[in-house]
């Protein structure tokens, strides 16, 4: 049943005209597919087969139906091999190998970049099916082409792709780009790609210390924390040469976290003249991955012109860019800031006179509550009353969408959940805090007390919650939102409590929620942004916004 479910699934995902290449389990349908493969020429095509390659090719089966369809769909842009192949692979499979395949709109782009560029010789370091490599082949069927993966199947299909385009001097290597020797040839270089993205924690150690020691050798500043996606960026610059040329499309992580800093190093160094191109983050630039995009064109050993950032709220805005596309940004400067996102956004001038200061020169800014065991420490409010604890606990904010739907102000009565907060000098033994000392007890019978946190607490039931006057979102996909908490709710750590640093007026603070929530919208690109546009902002990172002094506020928001 299971396999039919699947079987399913896979013919809904495919065109109406390859359906048919969908019947029977998953296995099957990779017979069929490896089968047409083979019709299409990928034995014999691009260059000696792996072992991998040549057991892959044993278990062709025949294709009942008119490859013709299929010659016609590659020829004129489609990727139905692609297709079918994004179908069998199941998600987790490709996870494991980061395999995000890039749009044909992107491709069409990037490849157009690049081959403005003049190089002699292509080279995608992961090419999955050969959507890169295929894009060059249709406009350059005599150019040099490498294709590189590590997926036997990948490579039998970007093989047979290659070949129906008649692309004459292309090799397609099932291999490892990181540990590829990569021919020197005369001329310029293009590298073009979309680079897998993996966590450093799915990484094997082997991987890791290789790309250590290839940063060392780079002069790269370097972190255990890097994805694979920074470790082929750098095995670009040591493969290449001074000259070559660059474009690849990664998550955009690298531009604000810290294990980003050897790939902002090498921009402003042996990645020598470079343009920056940020996909919108309310558009999915992958249709099986909520991943935040940004297009990184670069000329090894180039110029040391300034660095040019743009943000793109349509694909079809990177066009054919050059090197005068977007705002530039001095080397110097970048070389000042540990976060690039908020360059692709020109900030609005301050009116004349207006006088700011960061907002941590009135607030302090620090995280909510870890409890340790949220399912002991926050009930519902009806569960508490049930249990006789309604004096020992206080009202309490778990989500950030609790502070995005208060319009600017919290208020107890709207919240569903308390947080279990007794006094730490709470004498259990009195007979009226009998309820209490019940409670506790069924958490040690839960073990709740052996938990990381509780342990290194005492008593253990003591989470000393605090309640900020201001709270905010730190981690959404939008802006980041304040709100007032007059009633003094305690806050978890899914969110940051705003603590002047000294004694503030009632108005003062209503002013200051009100200026922070009117220009929210400005505040975005200052933290680190994540997958789909997710922005994370550290308490220092919200503390650095620039705010109006205090006396401005009272002028400007009376």
């Amino acid at each position: 049943m299971a396999r039919r479910r699947a079987t399913r699934r896979l013919a809904i995902l495919l065109d109406s005209r390859w359906r048919a290449l969908v019947r029977g389990d998953r296995r099957a349908t990779v017979a069929r597919l490896v089968g047409l493969c083979v019709e299409l020429g990928a034995a014999r095509f691009g260059g000696p087969l792996t072992a991998a390659e040549r057991r892959m090719l044993a278990t062709a089966s025949p294709v009942a139906m008119d490859a013709a369809s299929i010659v016609g769909a590659i020829r004129n842009g489609a990727d139905p091999l692609g297709d079918l192949l994004l179908a069998v692979r199941s998600p987790q499979y490709r996870r494991r190998l980061g395999a995000v395949y890039t749009p044909t709109p992107i491709v069409d782009r990037m490849v157009t970049w690049l081959l403005a560029q003049a190089p002699v010789r292509v080279v995608d370091p992961v090419c999955g099916s050969g959507r890169f490599a295929a894009a060059v082949a249709r406009r350059r069927p005599h150019m040099d082409i490498v294709a590189v993966d590590v997926d036997p199947l990948a490579t039998l299909v970007c093989r047979a792709n290659l070949a129906t385009l008649g692309a004459s001097h292309a090799r397609v290597h099932h291999a490892d780009f990181t540990q590829l020797r990569l021919p020197q040839t005369d001329g310029r270089t293009g590298f073009v790609g979309n680079p897998p993205y993996v966590r450093h924690h799915a990484l094997t150690e082997a991987q890791k210390a290789w790309a250590a020691a290839t940063a060392a050798r780079l002069h790269l500043p370097w972190s255990g924390l890097a994805g694979l996606h920074v470790h082929f960026l750098v095995a670009t610059l040591m493969h290449g040469a001074p000259g070559d040329v660059g474009c690849y499309i990664t998550s955009s992580e690298w531009l604000d976290v810290r294990y980003g800093a050897a790939l902002r190093e090498a921009l402003l160094h042996s990645m020598g003249g470079a343009s920056l191109f940020l996909l919108d983050r309310t558009r999915a630039a992958f249709p099986d991955a909520m991943t935040t995009a940004v297009i990184t064109c670069f000329e090894l050993g180039g110029p040391r012109a300034p660095i040019r950032f743009r943000h793109l709220r349509r694909v079809e805005e990177f066009g054919t860019p050059t090197t005068g596309s977007g705002h530039p940004v001095a080397r110097d400067r970048l070389r000042q800031a540990h976060h690039w996102t908020p360059f692709f956004t020109r900030h609005r001038r301050r009116p004349a006179g207006t006088t700011t200061v960061s907002l941590g020169r009135i607030v302090q800014v620090s995280r909510g509550v870890a409890t340790g065991c949220n399912a002991f420490f926050v009930l519902r409010k009806e569960a508490a009353a049930a249990l006789g604890l309604t004096a020992y606990v206080v009202p309490v904010l778990t989500r950030a969408r609790d502070v995005l739907s208060a319009d600017g102000t919290i208020r107890a009565r709207d919240l569903p959940y308390v947080l279990l907060a007794p006094p730490r000098d709470v004498d259990l033994a009195a007979r009226e805090h009998r309820p209490l000392r019940e409670y506790l007890t069924q958490g040690e019978r839960r073990r709740v007390h052996e938990a990381y946190l509780c342990r290194h607490r005492t008593p253990w039931w003591y989470v000393g919650a605090r309640r900020p006057p201001i709270v905010a979102t730190y981690m959404t996909r939008q802006a980041p939102a304040f709100a007032l908490n007059p009633d003094g709710c305690a806050i978890l750590n899914v969110l940051h409590g705003l603590y002047p640093r000294q004694a503030m007026e009632p108005d003062d603070l209503r002013r200051l929620v009100g200026y922070l929530m009117q220009h929210r919208q400005t505040f975005r690109g200052n933290g680190r942004t994540y997958q789909g546009g997710l922005e994370k902002f550290e308490p220092g990172e919200m503390e650095a916004l620039q705010v109006p002094a205090p006396d401005e506020l009272r002028r400007t928001m009376s």
